[in-house]
């Protein structure tokens, strides 16, 4: 059978009528073996017994699939709300429940969306439990007078003023598939005005290998995949991602891939994403040009090759390069990495003229803005700052994803943060990057298609007259937040193939070198901050694990200390990655303490009651000095190491704090992207990173008993 027959067969729509047309074949044989069978059935349009017969067929067919669908969408509903298999993964529970998922999801393919009705919505942690797990996590960052005044807050807060609020959430989460992202979104991401580039979007770097020197070369096949993958997303072929394998993950973030721009407003930014559009942007030298990556074949609207795409790339280049360098719209893209509320104010200044407001609706519907940079980035750490931050006047910061190439062939990519978790890009990425292909360097000839003409790219037009002290407040800003911002990537001297031989979890395992490397620097424990998925639930994102606990701060004060012997040493860092490791088990299953906490907190404001005294201290007004995050660098069997991305960052939440990001990559090597502000003296990119290459060489030796 062909895969396009097969592909049919498996749809929906076409088993039920095949299904359908069984039962009303089976129907004409009962009515001509049976002919009194379907006599005392009423004429249905006059119609014979024989076809009547067809006809009650086919009902029940069409009856049956459905019932057969409703009981699998309801079996699957229920059994994907069991979280045991996380605790006892082994269990005689666990193993009967994996028989019943395997059974009642089938073999596949599945499409994109196809579980996202029967995903179980995020839960509302129960009250005391949370209230009693945040004492663990403040206990090690407070003075015992400073955890006595929580503590009490905290029982208030369990016992009457959370009461009310409780009872809110539970009712929010009956009315919405969940009770959180909304608010999420909104509070976290769109309400906030503080700039986009330093403070909300984060980067990813391209490969390990560079497999094309050639500028254009390399953009064309980046702007050919990331088309291919745009396609299987609307088309709903790409497969989900499943959680070991088989717990079926949240894919909403994906609708917003493509086609998608924050719109800065003066009190709340909003997300509009065209679905339809069939062009990119291209930023080079301050020019911007619309490109259309489709055109008709035979009346057929069909991708352009890589050939095509390279040779539009070079009319633009030679277009850009021949014009005037010092004009106003050189700077343009700067206007979009500043406070949110100014970026708005200037937008509607814009959009006064019909030119500029043509030219800014293709680019916020444009399907990605690519970058044609003009400086090459001579190592990891230049090339993560350079695709980050850009000379702040060649990234659209506001467009879910901004590609960038340099013309050394190097690439990267910066994404706005507000629909999308670094999870949903990492994917994305990675099928690009593993599907490029060159030949000597360069597109494949026998991609070309040059009997086809195309129409030449669009270079749009400002009128930017009494908009130039703006763009020049606009350029300095950003200009000296760039010379602020301090970025080094390490990688470690071994990776995940050791750490898992000590059967500990690697993740933990480098939250613990983190922390040790911070102390070694500090001498204090800070408040720290990661993240983890909650993607197994409806609309899922993120929650937040707490590294630090009482085991982890007498680790990491043990391990300088000649009177702790290295078998005490031991027992305390296994004993700090089993709670980081416990904590990530209850995060992931939407049992943190962050997001209930921030949901209690906005239901006080929703219903005009007065904060609780819990609001109010130290322990939940601290801002998270170490900021962290791991991503997944390997999603599908198309993953190659040469290819793998060498890893992502973000800037720092915190002005005086460190934002690590990490990845593993292969078995071997672990990159950490690390950045400060330069304005902070007390923290420096480079220090941290040599200090936790040594934490990880001290924590190899203390765990081989050297």
């Amino acid at each position: 059978m062909s895969t396009v027959s097969k592909t049919m067969l498996d749809s929906p729509m076409v088993s039920t009528m095949v299904i359908g047309a069984a039962g009303a074949a089976t129907g004409v044989v009962l009515a001509r073996h049976f002919p009194g069978t379907f006599a005392t059935f009423p004429p249905l349009w006059s119609i014979s017994p024989v076809g009547n017969g067809a006809v009650c067929g086919l009902v029940v067919g069409c009856v049956g699939w459905n019932l057969r669908t409703w009981c699998r969408v309801l079996s699957l509903k229920v059994l994907l709300k069991y979280r045991g298999w996380m605790y006892s993964p082994r269990s005689r529970i666990t193993k009967v429940w994996l028989y019943l998922v395997d059974k009642v999801m089938g073999k596949g393919p599945y499409s994109l969306f196809e579980f996202q009705s029967v995903l179980p919505p995020l839960p509302v942690p129960d009250l005391a439990a949370t209230c009693t797990k945040y004492l663990d996590v403040a206990r090690p960052l407070l003075s015992p007078e400073e955890y006595d005044r929580t503590e009490e807050a905290l029982r208030l807060l369990q016992e009457k003023e959370g009461k009310p609020l409780q009872k809110y959430l539970i009712r929010r989460s009956w009315k919405n598939r969940s009770w959180l992202i909304e608010w999420w979104i909104e509070n976290i991401y769109l309400k906030n005005r503080e700039p986009l580039p330093e403070n909300s979007n984060y980067y990813f770097l391209d490969g390990l290998e560079l497999q094309a020197s050639c500028q254009l070369s390399r953009a064309a096949t980046i702007i050919y995949n990331l088309l291919k993958f745009r396609e299987l997303v609307s088309s709903e072929k790409l497969q989900g991602v499943f959680f070991q394998t088989r717990v079926p993950m949240c894919m909403d973030g994906y609708r917003y891939l493509f086609g998608t721009c924050r719109i800065p407003c003066v009190e709340k930014d909003y997300l509009v994403t065209d679905h339809h559009t069939k062009h990119i942007v291209i930023i080079r030298k301050g020019c911007y040009f619309s490109m259309d990556v489709y055109t008709y074949d035979e009346g057929t609207l069909q991708q352009l090759s890589p050939a095509e795409i390279k040779e539009q790339l070079r009319i633009i280049c030679e277009t850009a390069d021949a014009q005037d360098s010092n004009g106003l719209a050189n700077s343009l893209a700067s206007i979009t990495s500043q406070h949110r509320t100014v970026w708005a104010k200037q937008r509607q200044v814009l959009l006064e003229s019909e030119q500029n407001a043509e030219s800014l609706e293709i680019i916020e519907t444009a399907i990605t803005v690519i970058s044609l940079d003009t400086v090459s980035p001579q190592d990891l750490s230049e090339q993560a700052k350079l695709v980050m931050m850009g000379d702040g006047t060649n990234r659209w910061y506001d467009k879910s994803m901004t590609i960038v190439v340099f013309p050394n062939g190097k690439a990267g990519a910066t994404v706005e943060h507000s629909f999308m978790d670094a999870t949903i890009f990492s994917r994305a990425w990675e099928y690009v990057l593993s599907h490029e292909q060159y030949k000597n360097g360069q597109v494949p000839p026998e991609q070309c298609a040059w009997w086809r003409k195309l129409a030449p790219p669009k270079q749009l037009q400002w009128n930017l007259n009494g908009f130039a002290a703006a763009l020049e407040g606009a350029k300095t800003h950003i200009q000296k937040t760039i010379q602020d911002i301090d970025l080094v990537v390490v990688g470690s001297d071994y990776g995940k193939g050791w750490i898992k031989q000590q059967r500990v979890s690697p993740d933990s395992f480098l939250q613990m070198a983190l922390q040790l490397a911070y102390y070694r620097l500090h001498e204090e424990t800070p408040k720290t901050y990661e993240s983890a998925t909650t993607r197994m639930f409806a609309l899922g994102r993120t929650e937040t694990i707490r590294s630090v606990s009482d085991h982890s701060v007498k680790w990491v004060k043990s391990m300088d200390r000649e009177d702790v012997t290295p078998e005490e040493k031991v027992s305390l860092l296994k004993k700090a990655i089993q709670y980081q490791t416990d904590y990530k088990v209850a995060a992931v299953n939407g049992r943190g303490v962050d997001r209930h906490l921030l949901g209690l907190y906005l239901a006080a404001q929703d219903m005009g009651y007065p904060l609780p005294q819990f609001f109010n201290t130290k322990a939940w007004k601290m801002r998270d000095k170490l900021s962290t995050s791991q991503a997944p660098a390997k999603f599908t069997r198309e993953w190659k190491l040469q290819t793998c991305t060498v890893g992502y960052g973000f800037g720092p939440s915190h002005m005086e704090g460190y934002s690590v990001s990490y990845m593993v990559i292969g078995e071997d090597l672990v990159n950490f992207h690390i950045c400060t502000r330069k304005h902070c003296t007390a923290t420096m990119s480079e220090k941290m990173g040599a200090a936790i290459k040594q934490a990880m060489t001290d924590m190899k030796a203390l765990m081989e008993g050297k």
